[in-house]
């Protein structure tokens, strides 16, 4: 049981977590907005759907969404141990795939549980791409994957800001924004650690050989 979870946590298996998650997140998102012709992008919140007849799609959708970005961080966070910054910054995004899992529980007919999830959400999103974007700016290889991160979190910030200001009804627009450059985030650094642990093997490979 140890060594399967071992397999399963290992950056050539769980690099494949980040592409996926974001991938059956957003479908599962998608599908239940296609499904509600009710649904207004200026009026609603996504979580609107979680308490709806597309219920099940939209939560479950969040859940394993949730849970294999989840597995596809600790990866992530056993790659970057050795350094405190991307530690830090891979368990910060992990609270984000924890409370997208809780969000996907707990909708909003269970508040203010579901609010204080959601905010957890997005909040860690940003701090997270933060820390991380300093990780990779103090690394010359890693530059311009820094600002890539780095864009994640003030884009992210910039959309509830403006929403803010704008003050529509419905927070579905910043969330979507916010939710699409998660995902980015997740099949960027999928990649990267797929690449990595690519080099680390053929690095392996070679001093074996020799």
């Amino acid at each position: 049981m140890v060594s399967g979870w071992r397999r399963i946590l290992e950056p050539r298996v769980s690099a494949w977590f980040g592409v996926i998650a974001p991938i059956w997140a957003l479908a599962s998102i998608g599908t239940s907005i296609a499904l509600s012709p009710w649904f207004s992008w200026t009026d609603n919140a996504l979580s609107d759907l979680g308490v709806s007849g597309v219920a099940p799609i939209f939560n479950s959708g969040l859940i394993v969404g949730g849970t294999l970005a989840f597995l596809f961080i600790v990866g992530l966070a056993r790659m970057e141990r050795a350094n405190r910054l991307g530690l830090l910054g891979s368990v910060v995004l992990m609270v984000s795939t924890l409370s997208l899992i809780g969000i996907g529980v707990f909708s909003e007919a269970f508040r203010p549980i579901h609010f204080y999830l959601a905010v957890a959400l997005f909040v860690s999103l940003i701090i997270a791409s933060i820390i991380l974007s300093i990780r990779f700016a103090l690394n010359v290889a890693t530059r311009r994957l820094s600002i890539f991160t780095l864009l994640v979190g003030i884009i992210s910030f910039i959309s509830w800001v403006g929403w803010f200001f704008i003050r529509l009804k419905g927070i579905a627009i910043p969330e979507t924004i916010s939710a699409c450059m998660a995902f980015s985030l997740l099949i960027v650094l999928s990649i990267r650690m797929y690449r990595e642990n690519a080099k680390s093997h053929k690095k392996y490979e070679g001093a074996v050989r020799a």
